[in-house]
């Protein structure tokens, strides 16, 4: 069980950013007990409080670059040390116009393993979570599947009532909007709703000139996260990140690290990773078949449809009501 837990967490966490985990969090898994032994090498970063807006302008720089392309395929590896737990897990990513993608990686952990698959043709965008044993399967003991929808373009079309609105909710609307899409814009609007950015260097990496990105957690945020999870937050508190840096390439802006770092209790100051997400083999604007952006959901399951979720989302950020829209309150 905590296996499965820690699994799950990675999961969410990985690829959706610590937002997500209020919503999409399996209530029946049960966390593990034990808090684990702060072992990790620091990172030092102070702490700083004002949001840095070049380093918010790169972050909104690179998601508008990546809406730009015309493909994107990448290979995607994640390091992680959650809890006692310390693993590595790999896994694609393929983007094409029309907001296509695809997001696929496979974990292990003890006698566990998990898949997840993301899916969208440009309408309906598919999700699928899948852990289950290494092993076959005893006769009564079945993999565990979650399976979810959401349609895109009521998403999208939800955001063009807000488009009008003054600056800070039009504009908070459009990243509620955008986390709904799914895939890299995702990834990189739920960190901008989530985090506060306050610090950016130039460094270089392996003959690379990179721009790296430091955020802190949003207050309003993080309170909405707390209120979300109620009692659980004190079991899985121990999973969540302090800190995110975001490595991109000076040359295009693309995002090739996302790192989440969690505060040393000794040390109010020091920072270790608790998981990273590296991207490589990167290639651009390369022809991609059209049939990596078709999905067939498994037989005699159905998919639980997140459309109406996304939607209040994006009327709550942009501070309209609830009948604000009656035509997207439900998706098909």
């Amino acid at each position: 069980m905590q296996n499965r837990f820690t699994l799950t967490l990675l999961v969410l966490v990985a690829l959706t950013g610590p937002i997500s985990i209020a919503v999409a969090w399996p209530q029946a898994e049960t966390p593990p007990e034990e808090e684990s032994q702060e072992t990790a090498q620091p990172v030092e970063e102070e702490t700083v409080t004002a949001q840095n807006e070049e380093a918010l302008g790169l972050l909104r720089q690179a998601r508008s670059e990546l809406f730009k392309r015309e493909s994107v395929q990448a290979d995607m590896s994640q390091r992680a040390t959650l809890g006692n737990y310390r693993f590595v897990s790999s896994g694609k990513y393929l983007a094409g116009t029309g907001f296509r993608t695809r997001v696929e990686y496979f974990v292990e952990l003890g006698d566990m393993q998990g898949q997840f698959l993301e899916v969208c043709d440009g309408q309906i965008l598919h999700t699928r979570r899948e852990i289950s044993k290494k092993e076959p399967a005893d006769a009564g003991e079945t993999p565990q599947i979650e399976l979810s929808r959401r349609d895109i373009q009521k998403i999208l079309k939800e955001t063009q009532q807000y488009l009008d609105l003054s600056e800070p909710q039009a504009t908070a609307a459009m990243r509620a909007a955008e986390i709904g899409i799914g895939g890299l814009p995702a990834m990189l609007a739920s960190l901008e709703r989530t985090f506060l950015f306050d610090d950016i260097r130039y460094e270089d990496e392996s003959g690379t000139p990179v721009a790296i990105i430091q955020g802190h957690w949003n207050t309003m945020q993080q309170e909405t996260l707390q209120a979300n999870l109620g009692t659980m937050m004190t079991q899985v508190v121990q999973f969540l990140p302090d800190r995110v840096l975001v490595t991109f390439r000076t040359e295009d802006s693309f995002p090739v690290r996302i790192q989440y770092l969690k505060q040393l209790a000794q040390d109010r100051k020091a920072f270790r990773p608790i998981l990273t997400l590296d991207f490589s083999n990167i290639q651009l604007d390369k022809p991609i078949p059209t049939r990596a952006f078709s999905y067939l959901a498994p037989p005699g399951m159905e998919e639980r449809d997140e459309t109406a979720v996304f939607i209040e989302t994006i009327k709550l950020a942009a501070g309209g009501s609830e009948d604000a829209s009656t035509e997207n309150e439900q998706a098909p």
